[in-house]
């Protein structure tokens, strides 16, 4: 619709309104089923109709907000991690164990491990989400790449360090064992990683 003020109207024109009003919870309410349906069905179970039904609204509310299905997949997956607040405590192991604890994530564990790998597998074989899922990583690695950067300037990690790698080394083994064997992921092991990690890039 256009942006017509009053003023600038005829007498008697009357403004055209398409639809009705957006509903933002009933949007938050398709979004959690998407989630569930694929954390349930896989890729296979996730259609339109299927996505409706679980929700409890009519096709067409969910057409009116996505116009494919690839579409309303993408928008639920940024959902179910969200991006975290970047910690600054002045100590590098205190804001790397305050971000890898994942405490970002909307759906419980179990779920997201079903989800997440839909997620790669779509990425790889669908160019529209695979750019989206790229935008999706970059934003997610922004915060822990932050902190990293900081400790350079505090002087707690070694100058030369290629922190992207450096970054790699802190989430690998916690994906590696949270997607493939099924290892515990938990504070403990967190503050492992943490540890091993950072007495390698410290300083000489």
């Amino acid at each position: 619709m256009l942006d017509v003020q009053p003023d600038d109207r005829a007498v008697g024109e009357v403004e055209v309104r398409r639809g009705r009003p957006r509903n933002e919870s009933c949007t938050g309410e398709i979004l959690h089923a998407a989630l569930h349906l694929v954390a349930e069905e896989g890729m296979a179970g996730f259609t339109m109709d299927a996505v409706a039904a679980r929700a409890g609204v009519g096709k067409a509310t969910i057409y009116r907000r996505w116009s494919s299905k690839e579409a309303l997949m993408l928008e639920a997956w940024t959902t179910c991690m969200l991006p975290p607040e970047v910690p600054d405590t002045g100590n590098l192991e205190a804001d790397l164990l305050t971000l890898l604890r994942g405490k970002d994530r909307v759906l419980s564990d179990s779920d997201l491990q079903r989800v997440y790998p839909q997620m790669i597998a779509a990425a790889k074989v669908n160019p529209e989400v695979g750019e989206a899922y790229s935008t999706f990583v970059r934003e997610r690695r922004a915060p822990l790449l932050t902190v990293l950067r900081k400790a350079v300037e505090r002087g707690e990690i070694d100058p030369t360090a290629d922190l992207d790698i450096v970054h790699d080394l802190l989430l690998a083994p916690l994906l590696y064992r949270w997607l493939i064997t099924d290892a515990p992921v938990d504070e403990a092991v967190v503050v492992r990683i943490i540890a091993t990690v950072t007495r390698g890039v410290a300083p000489a």
